[in-house]
């Protein structure tokens, strides 16, 4: 398996696009700024047989990745995937422009490409089909998958449709605990929080354990989390246990808090936005809460979300709404330093304080809750 070792290596994989691959190290990849003209980095795989291989990034990252390429389709790190695997590292600080499939990622992935443990900040442009990680994800029946994946990726289609924080557009795609943090604009079309739009003949998508964070403008129609499921035949659109924050607006005023609308087989499962600021109480599925409500444990356990496995809440984390125990988002620079490892020492220290002074236990039961259990107990209170 070859190793990439700088970020020559790294373009070297247009060479064999069957390979597979792992970083050895960081890569500092902003020299590409200055390559090919201005253009920047080639991607990977833009023309048949694209890449095909594995990409192991083995926790590490890549920093500044810079491709220039207004009048191209299928940009991002990778042009076009099919049937790959790519899993476990960072794109940090990414600025990527294209014309149609553009991702920080991926521009266009397809026949059941894995992604695992990826994370992308940075900015993605386009003219269609643009979204932070992937623009658009799972074209056949063979399904794409996303897991623990983000998108903290501020994405803008300054004439453009179809775009959305984490992909722009999935046909047979499954996310699975993925969030999308950045902005989307979009001067002309549909744009969503999270993927803007879910389309196609047969097509079936799932989303969840899924998040969105981002504001959402387009000059045409907005959701949330998405704006609109367009499926027939026997196509369908799932959505468990994911929710949605950010504001909301439309030139045409044609939005909806989590999602504006649909138009097949749609399921909404104890999903959420929140309608403060969202700026609006529409929305074509889940349920509307206030923003206290959105950061009330409670809200979410009720309905039936694992706090044990998946989720986590702690009143600072995240603005103070659910995260994931796995991959806590990163906190804006302005954020105040307490992290959740400190958060959690401090808990600590004051349960021991309580537990010698008291002469008891504190422990964590089924529900999550913190009890009490006296030394002359001898068995936890029910």
């Amino acid at each position: 398996m070859p190793a990439i070792t700088d970020v020559n290596d790294l373009q070297d994989m247009e060479n064999d696009l069957a390979g597979d691959y792992y970083l050895a190290n960081d890569i500092d990849a902003s020299a590409t700024v200055g390559w090919n003209g201005g253009a920047g980095f080639v991607p990977i795989g833009q023309g048949a047989p694209y890449f095909t291989g594995t990409f192991d990034m083995k926790g590490h990252t890549i920093t500044g990745l810079f491709i220039n390429r207004p009048g191209t389709d299928y940009v991002g790190l990778f042009g076009i995937t099919r049937g790959a695997s790519i899993r476990d590292g960072k794109l940090e600080d990414i600025d990527i422009t294209g014309d149609d499939y553009v991702g920080g990622m991926v521009g266009f992935s397809y026949d059941g490409t894995e992604f695992t443990n990826c994370q992308v900040s940075g900015e993605v442009n386009g003219d269609f089909h643009l979204g932070g990680f992937v623009g658009w994800a799972g074209a056949t029946a063979v399904t794409d998958t996303f897991t623990r994946c983000s998108s903290d990726v501020d994405v803008t289609g300054p004439g453009s449709d179809d775009v959305g924080g984490f992909a722009g557009e999935a046909s047979f795609a499954d996310f699975s605990e993925c969030y999308s943090m950045g902005n989307v604009s979009n001067g002309w079309g549909n744009a969503g929080g999270f993927i803007s739009d879910v389309y196609g003949a047969n097509a079936v998508s799932t989303f969840t354990n899924c998040y969105a964070r981002g504001n959402v403008h387009a000059a045409g129609s907005a959701g949330g989390f998405i704006c609109v499921e367009a499926v027939w035949g026997t196509g369908s659109v799932i959505f468990t246990n994911c929710y949605s924050t950010g504001a909301v607006t439309s030139d045409i005023a044609d939005l909806g808090g989590f999602a504006l609308g649909d138009s097949g087989a749609t399921t909404y499962n104890d999903c959420f936005w929140d309608t403060e600021t969202s700026g609006t109480a529409v929305s074509a599925g889940g349920t509307g809460k206030t923003t206290a409500q959105m950061k009330n444990r409670s809200t979410f356990t009720d309905a039936g979300w694992d706090f044990i496995i998946i989720w986590a809440i702690n009143g600072i984390t995240n603005d103070g709404y659910p995260f994931f125990w796995a991959m806590p988002p990163e906190p804006p620079p302005d954020a105040p330093r307490r992290t959740v490892a400190v958060q959690d020492k401090i808990s600590l220290e004051c349960i021991r304080n309580v537990e010698m002074a008291a002469g008891g236990r504190f422990y964590i039961n089924e529900e999550g809750k913190a009890v009490y259990r006296s030394r002359y107990a001898r068995h936890p209170p029910a």
